[in-house]
């Protein structure tokens, strides 16, 4: 029996829930929309929710938001990691419709903003706008795929169309990566002197505070809340995956000479991420540019060079070693419980200062022992493009016992679970929240995924590779 069938339950439930999540566009319009049968005209879509949030910003298409709840606007990367749940369903032309938002907000705003609030426009998040634009090429409109009535001056009308779209949408991602993120203005805090690396920061402050907004890790105690002084290894992990994107996107376009200098800016990129190497332990960790020193606070954000491919096979390797700081029989915790601040004793302290110090030591939820699928995914990828698929398997299944157990007794999937008690995670600065987007879709994934290994199927793009990274078949 297929996993499919197996967590059928699970499954029927995540399809019923994007029901609740997508939103119409404030302008309802007659659109034209390329899927596998070729070119269809798609009249208005079946989508009863409409925006009626008063401090949203309207969005001229389609667009779902993470849960029906608490939280009902786009969020920049839980759209990523949302859209993974959209592939071979029903539901997959929204993948276009996002970047098509994205586009709209960043010519509108300069930036593609944490989530659509005006509020939100000083900053932005973990940035993956460039894998989205590449997933939906090579998912739905790579040219080499067989698509159904498609053949002849048909196809090669398809094929063009589909280059003309990645070469419009690409651009509008090289835009953000060098407005944003190479910051040369230095407008959102986001550049530091001396390094070709980048930091989180924020447009209208650039404190530690709105930087750990921005990298998406709030609350933690990973950045020992001085974000803003901190070179992450997941932020230059992900912008070295837009830099490969872009070198990709030049080779798809016929373009080798910007090809080469992509790739070369990339190479620039992953030597100067040695300095976040270090080799007596094996890790990478975030370099404290202001303490000229690694942290060697252990979270799951070291293992996003191995998913951007940055890693040598060796320091991939090394980095096996320290999984255990990591896993649960319920997956993989955000953080190590060694890198938890020790208990103090306040009692030489004035009284009056007591709460400050504790709010500051005490576990925030992005730390151990949260379970937070995002992170747990980009580091079972990782694995696989290194070849470490029995510990990618093995956190996959527990994830999806795990995950599924919990709808089994509530009915709903969550946020984030307790890594000890494969629990609910409860106790943080707002309640905990059901139904959540990205946990849906990374299990539903997961469950693509694990069905495509029990099968045997082919999930590396080289029928022998030999040396990693490998690129995958699957969208990663």
């Amino acid at each position: 029996m297929s996993l499919q069938e197996e967590y059928k339950d699970c499954l029927e439930y995540i399809d019923s829930y994007w029901k609740r999540l997508i939103y119409k566009p404030s302008r309802m319009r007659l659109r034209y929309k390329i899927n596998a049968d070729g070119l269809q005209i798609g009249a208005k879509r079946a989508v009863k929710n409409k925006d009626i949030n008063p401090r949203s910003i309207k969005l001229p298409h389609y667009y779902f938001v993470v849960n029906d709840n608490k939280f009902t606007y786009i969020y920049y990367w839980d759209s990523f990691f949302m859209s993974k749940g959209l592939y071979g369903t029903k539901h997959e032309w929204l993948m276009q419709e996002m970047i098509e938002n994205f586009i709209y907000l960043f010519r509108t705003f300069h930036i593609i903003p944490n989530f659509s609030a005006p509020g939100s426009i000083g900053r932005t998040q973990a940035p993956f706008f460039s894998s989205m634009i590449m997933d939906i090429y090579f998912k739905n409109l790579n040219p080499t795929n067989p698509y159904k009535h498609v053949s002849g001056l048909q196809r090669k009308i398809y094929e063009l169309s589909m280059k003309r779209w990645l070469k419009r949408v690409i651009e509008v991602a090289k835009e953000e990566y060098e407005t944003v993120w190479i910051d040369p203005e230095n407008l959102y805090n986001h550049r530091v002197h001396d390094t070709i690396l980048s930091r989180y920061g924020d447009r209208d402050i650039g404190y530690a505070h709105s930087s750990e907004l921005e990298s998406g890790w709030d609350m933690t105690s990973r950045f020992y809340n001085r974000c803003d002084q901190f070179l992450p290894v997941d932020l230059n992990s992900y912008l070295y995956k837009y830099e490969t994107d872009f070198s990709l996107a030049a080779e798809i376009l016929g373009n080798r000479e910007e090809a080469e200098k992509w790739k070369g800016k990339a190479e620039e990129r992953k030597k100067a991420m040695q300095i976040m190497w270090d080799n007596d332990e094996g890790f990478f960790y975030d370099y404290g540019y202001g303490f000229q020193k690694i942290s060697h606070y252990f979270s799951l954000a070291s293992f996003t060079p191995l998913w951007a491919g940055i890693a040598t096979a060796e320091q991939a390797k090394r980095t096996l070693k320290h999984l255990p700081k990591f896993e649960t029989p319920y997956g993989l915790t955000i953080g190590a419980e060694i890198s938890l601040a020790k208990p103090m004793d306040l009692s030489k302290i004035q009284r009056r200062y007591h709460p400050a110090i504790e709010e500051i030591i005490k576990p925030k939820q992005w730390d151990y022992p949260n379970i937070w699928s995002p992170l747990e995914y980009l580091t079972v990828i990782g694995f696989l493009r290194y070849g470490f698929t029995k510990e990618a398997k093995r956190i996959m299944e527990n994830s999806v016992k795990t995950h599924a157990a919990l709808f089994r007794k509530y009915n709903t999937f969550f946020e984030k679970i307790d890594g000890k008690t494969g629990e609910p995670s409860v106790g943080y600065k707002y309640a905990m929240q059901e139904g959540f987007g990205w946990t849906n879709s990374v299990f539903y994934r997961y469950i693509q995924i694990l069905d495509a290994l029990n099968n045997n199927e082919k999930i590396y793009k080289e029928s022998s590779p030999k040396k990693p990274p490998f690129d995958l078949l699957i969208l990663h």
